[in-house]
């Protein structure tokens, strides 16, 4: 059972809530430095494609990658640097 808790930051919550994913982190870890199509990811991070497909839309949503449609194929290009998120430290 959830306690329903007032937060001050929903939105940052919700944030670290998507990216607590393991598949959702993988394809941002795989976008980071080159723009895949959503057929590739799906098959890199073992994912079927439609799974793949809506873990791209959520991320979409939350701004953590940016989705471009060439032709027949959507790529997906990551919009945040886990290096950056790496060299936080939390107490």
């Amino acid at each position: 059972m959830h306690r329903k808790l007032s937060l001050d930051n929903q939105n940052v919550y919700d944030a670290i809530r998507e990216l607590s994913n393991i598949s959702k982190f993988r394809i941002i870890e795989l976008t980071q430095h080159k723009e895949m199509s959503i057929t590739l990811l799906a098959k890199k991070a073992n994912l079927a494609f439609n799974k793949c497909s809506n873990y791209c839309a959520e991320l979409e949503a939350h701004s953590f990658i940016v989705k471009e449609k060439k032709g027949k194929n959507v790529l997906v290009k990551s919009r945040i640097s886990i290096s950056q998120l790496s060299s936080c430290t939390l107490l």
